[in-house]
């Protein structure tokens, strides 16, 4: 991955793109889009982890919701308290 690496960054090519890794927006704390995901490895109220190219991302928070869910991006909805990829 360093030769794609340096020749996305050397072309300024989304790295969101060229390298599969998620892109990530957070709309104040009521709102998560992720896109480039891998897959849902947990789901409930609380907790949600997700599986990406760049690691397993969680979110931790209150009354959590998937609130679109695509091939290419999913939406969570709720008070999002943590957001962070775990090692």
């Amino acid at each position: 991955m360093g030769l794609r690496k340096n020749m996305t960054e050397a072309l300024e090519l989304p790295k969101e793109i060229m390298l599969n890794l998620p892109l990530i927006s957070l709309v104040g704390r009521e709102e998560v889009t992720i896109e480039n995901y891998r897959g849902i490895l947990e789901y409930s109220e609380e907790t949600v982890r997700i599986g990406t190219a760049a690691g397993v991302l969680c979110l931790k928070g209150k009354g959590l919701c998937l609130k679109q869910l695509s091939a290419e991006c999913m939406v969570v909805t709720g008070k999002v308290d943590f957001l962070g990829f775990l090692t």
